[in-house]
């Protein structure tokens, strides 16, 4: 007796959870305390492209293409690709790279 295919397994993107009351979001990195960025490796965000679509997404940091999950060598990982920039997280502590 054959036995019916198995359904596709759906694969979903963790979007970022929406800002609290009053909160706009992860703070930009570039208003994080000095405390927060100690040992950070300088971050240059080349080039955004945000899509509807997550698999679409990508960021070019430091001259090396990223997606949502992915680390890059110094241990900063990406964790969401957002139409403001891309949300980064280090040592615990997330932050907004912003497009510019």
């Amino acid at each position: 007796m054959l036995l019916p295919p198995a359904p596709a397994q759906q694969v979903t993107y963790a979007e970022p959870p929406p800002p609290a009351a009053g909160s706009s979001g992860p703070p930009r990195l570039d208003t994080l305390p000095a405390q927060a960025t100690a040992g950070l490796p300088a971050l240059n965000l080349d080039l955004h492209i945000y899509a509807s679509d997550p698999t679409q997404r990508a960021a070019f940091i430091n001259g090396r293409r990223y997606r949502e999950g992915d680390s890059l060598p110094e241990g900063v990982e990406v964790r969401a690709i957002t139409p403001e920039g891309v949300v980064l997280q280090y040592r615990g502590q997330r932050f907004l790279l912003p497009r510019q």
